[in-house]
């Protein structure tokens, strides 16, 4: 009942499941894959095609180097959430829109109303928040288009068909959601008051707080409307004026200062990643996360410095509808909603091709700069011994000045070996284990592990006697403060062992596990009781350095090549047929 927007999503991907008689989880997993891939891929077509056709032809290089630089945004592929297919919603909604401005026939305008209408309604039954979009659209037909009798006769029929629609399809996915049995539970529905509540709440950092939503919910309605108005009330008055504000800069740098979108913040259960990637995990992420940032750094530089461009001399009015919607996304998060890194990622495809537009703006001043005469050659050789310095300057400091310098301090690093811990994606059961008798299951280790989780045995020492096998031998017996802390530290091979779990007890028990009764998931089941699985997280764990020194060495020696490739490059940057620009 806290995302109800989820039920007609996962309505919508049973379809496709049934669609292509999918039975089993690894297969679901890759068509799902295969579906956001898909989205993805239209989404950065049609941002390309937008801004080569009505923003700036020669930025849309620049935007393909980007989209294609910026990991993250192709990353949410393989792990599957709403955001990778709302993405191309609001894309839609502006070709649609294009067209509905370019059109004069009063038919063709109605129809491509609605168009936007119907392609806004699928995108808000997936993610709300993109009501955002036809408030921007809204703003930028009053600040941009010619109002005069005619234009707000039409708009105000677009108005009512875009509305018509949007209810219609409101009530046809209520029809649908009661159809296949979903029904609204009013007791743990969240007032949307809450959302805001929850946004104030200085110890998550503005993220969603499940202390505040078991607070707000569980209740008759009415209750949980009061309850959510008194807490709000509560922290606006706590905090007051400036309170708010820092909360709000706090918000600002949880949802907007990291450029991974919280790719790397996902659950342990998505462990299905190349081999390679999972043994080596802490080093690539180390450097695909700072490679990220740069990339994120320069979208959004670059992304300013074009809207003050832009802002200084009009030139583009799409430029202006981009920045409605970003602006638009970021106040509603910031003053009446929860943040998260992910809830930007609707928004990239306007940042690329807003960072694409700067980016070209500061390139034609640059050029012009650097092939003026009076700056002359030694001018363009000092400019790459500057960047050999901030880069050597920049390593140095990263190695000397952070708390945990690259190469000498050991980081406690962990590599997912194995998981199977899907509970809060599947639904609950409990398998009975009677006195004195076990239950196993099979766990496959590709590679060594040195530690083996099991969160549902913990404090259950008198209860459970919990052993590793391997070909019918115990290799490791958990003792009782292993049990007791759902953990146990053991070294052990790659291979194929068997988890036991025995009931000491002279009295029944129940184990807590995971049941997916219509689709097998990627491990394996608990012996004699198909479709159930038993929690537990397979890892290596280990203390190193994140990088060694030949790689520091390595590391450094390559900004040193990029910064004297700058240098010559600047050194043979002039044009030859250079002449003075022409004022206007």
């Amino acid at each position: 009942a806290w995302y109800p927007h989820d039920v007609n999503l996962t309505i919508f991907l049973a379809w496709l499941i049934q669609l292509f008689h999918v039975h089993s989880a690894v297969t679901t997993g890759y068509v799902l894959n295969i579906c956001n891939f898909i989205f993805i891929d239209f989404t950065l077509i049609m941002s390309w095609r937008l801004i080569r056709r009505y923003v700036a032809a020669s930025s849309s290089a620049m935007f393909a180097i980007l989209a294609a630089s910026f990991a993250p945004f192709y990353w949410f592929a393989l792990n599957f959430y709403v955001d990778s297919v709302a993405v191309i919603v609001p894309l839609m909604m502006v070709v649609f829109l294009n067209r509905y401005f370019s059109r004069q026939q009063p038919l063709s305008k109605i129809g491509y109303a609605a168009l936007l209408a119907i392609t806004f309604t699928l995108g808000y039954l997936i993610k709300p928040n993109l009501l955002i979009v036809p408030i921007a659209i809204l703003i930028y037909w009053l600040l941009a288009a010619r109002i005069n009798r005619t234009s707000i006769i039409r708009g105000l029929v677009g108005l009512v068909v875009f509305i018509a629609v949007w209810l219609a399809g409101v009530g046809v996915s209520h029809v649908v959601q009661s159809h296949y049995g979903y029904h609204v539970n009013e007791s743990k529905t969240l007032p949307t008051s809450a959302w805001t509540a929850m946004g104030l709440n200085t110890d998550s950092q503005g993220r969603f707080s499940d202390e505040d939503a078991q607070a707000m919910s569980g209740r008759q309605r009415k209750t949980n409307v009061k309850d959510a108005h008194k807490l709000l009330s509560r922290r606006v008055k706590d905090q007051g004026v400036w309170g708010i504000i820092k909360q709000s800069y706090q918000k600002t740098i949880t949802m907007w200062s990291s450029g991974n979108l919280g790719m790397f913040q996902s659950p342990n259960q998505f462990f299905k990643q190349p081999g390679f990637y999972q043994e080596h995990k802490n080093k690539l992420q180390f450097l695909l996360i700072n490679l990220t940032q740069i990339v994120y750094i320069t979208v959004l530089g670059a992304m300013l410095i074009g809207s003050l461009f832009e802002m200084i001399s009009p030139r583009r009015n799409q430029v202006l509808f981009y920045e409605l919607i970003v602006l638009g996304i970021y106040g509603m998060h910031m003053l009446l909603w929860t943040v998260d890194a992910h809830y930007a990622y609707v928004t990239f495809p306007f940042l690329f091709m807003m960072a694409a537009t700067g980016l070209h703006d500061i390139s034609d001043l640059l050029k012009q700069f650097f092939a003026h005469p009076a700056y002359g050659e030694r001018g363009r050789t000092w400019t790459g011994i500057v960047t050999l310095l901030i880069f050597a300057i920049g390593l140095g400091y990263a190695d000397h000045h952070n708390k945990r310098p690259l190469v000498q301090t050991p980081v406690v690093q962990t590599q997912a070996v194995s998981s199977q811990m899907v509970s809060t994606y599947a639904q609950q059961d409990a398998v009975k284990l009677t006195p004195h008798h076990s239950l196993d299951e099979k766990i496959v280790a590709k590679r060594p592990f040195s530690q083996l989780n099991l969160p549902d045995v913990t404090n259950q020492s008198d209860n459970f006697s919990v052993g590793l096998r391997m070909n019918r031998q115990t290799v490791y017996q958990w003792s009782s403060l292993d049990v007791d802390a759902g953990r146990a530290n053991t070294l052990q091979d790659p291979g194929t062992y068997t988890l036991r779990i025995t009931n000491r007890t002279n009295q029944p028990m129940y184990m807590p596990t995971t049941a997916s009764p219509y689709l097998p998931l990627s491990t394996y089941a608990i012996d004699k009781h198909p479709h159930r699985y038993l929690l537990y997280n397979v890892l290596n764990v280990f203390s190193t350095p994140i990088i060694s020194g030949k790689q520091y060495q390595l590391l450094f020696i390559s900004f040193a090549i990029l910064a004297i490739i700058s240098s010559l490059g600047l050194e043979y940057w002039p044009n030859p047929n250079w002449e003075e620009p022409k004022l206007d």
